[in-house]
């Protein structure tokens, strides 16, 4: 049976770091050179991370760098291989007189593996959905990683990854509101890909230098649910994934008081192309074939996150 690929797709966020023991002139990572270049210098082993559980000791690894850009001119599409190998696990050991529990290692150790494509116009990254990666704490070994290697290029800011939700998630539950007492989200500002819901709170913003911005909006008689207003703007940034976690809402809907969390799941794309094939992407890097794979991808990530104006600001 032919195995789909399928993906989740997470928005790229650069975040400046706050640390004591960073010079405050510290450049700090903007444009996607400075992105682009991060990315290739954490599939470097310098920056593999190591993960010690209860039973067990990981390796967490990126590797295989690519960009496309001279073979598929429609966007700007760069992708990595992230690993996680099994240095080290506890469990029962057969032996010659019977079954023990120990601890046993291999080398090389055994690895698990997923793709991600950064999609560089729209900073969107599409995360390969992987049955042994996907639900456990992938992302925030590759943050450490990539943490590591911008201070290790002298950058005082970050790459992050935000889950962006289903289409119209957060939307929708703004709209099933029929009133809102309060709504509460951290927005990340830079490199927004503005509509006119957006337009004029990003410009406030970024007028007064805020990266990061908490909003608690409360009334209880009532928040204004106009698309003008302060807290629509709000949760279309949340929608499209300029978040730190969790967009809070509650308020009164079918004669009920309701406390809503949302924004946690990201959406989930597939395309046809089978799933060994796209991950050996890196051996087959002029082939054709990888450019009707880039397309298919791209073209899914339009569909489940249509564009809206684009407009890069960094």
């Amino acid at each position: 049976m032919k195995r789909k690929f399928n993906f989740d797709l997470f928005r790229l966020n650069v975040v400046d770091l706050e640390d004591l023991f960073l010079e405050q002139s510290s450049p700090l990572l903007r444009g996607d050179a400075d992105i682009a270049k991060a990315i290739e210098g954490a599939c470097s082993s310098e920056f593999d991370n190591e993960q010690e559980t209860r039973n067990a000791k990981y390796k967490w690894s990126l590797r295989y760098f690519n960009d496309y850009s001279s073979i598929y001119q429609s966007r700007r599409m760069i992708s990595v291989v992230l690993a996680r190998s099994v240095l080290e696990k506890d469990g029962l050991i057969v032996t010659e007189d019977g079954i023990s529990a120990g601890s046993s290692a291999s080398y090389p150790p055994l690895a698990s593996t997923m793709m991600l494509f950064f999609d560089m116009n729209r900073h969107l990254v599409a995360v390969e959905h992987s049955g042994e990666l996907s639900n456990v704490s992938w992302k925030d070994h590759l943050e450490i990683i990539l943490a590591d290697v911008s201070l290790s290029q002298g950058k005082a800011s970050t790459i992050r990854l935000e889950p962006v939700p289903e289409k119209h998630e957060i939307i929708g539950l703004f709209n099933s509101f029929d009133r809102i007492t309060r709504i509460k989200a951290t927005l990340r500002i830079p490199n927004p890909e503005l509509t006119r819901y957006t337009k004029s709170l990003y410009e406030d913003l970024r007028a007064s230098d805020v990266r990061v911005y908490t909003q608690d909006m409360k009334n209880p008689k009532g928040l204004s649910k106009s698309e003008e207003a302060r807290p629509f703007a709000t949760a279309v940034l949340a929608q499209q994934g300029y978040k730190s976690g969790d967009v809070y809402i509650e308020g009164y809907r079918d004669d009920g008081f309701e406390r809503v969390v949302s924004g946690s799941a990201a959406s989930r794309g597939s395309i046809n192309s089978l799933k060994d094939f796209v991950r050996g992407l890196s051996a087959n890097s002029k082939a054709k074939e990888t450019q009707k794979v880039l397309n298919e991808i791209t073209k899914e990530i339009d569909r489940i996150h249509p564009p809206e104006v684009l407009a890069k600001n960094e």
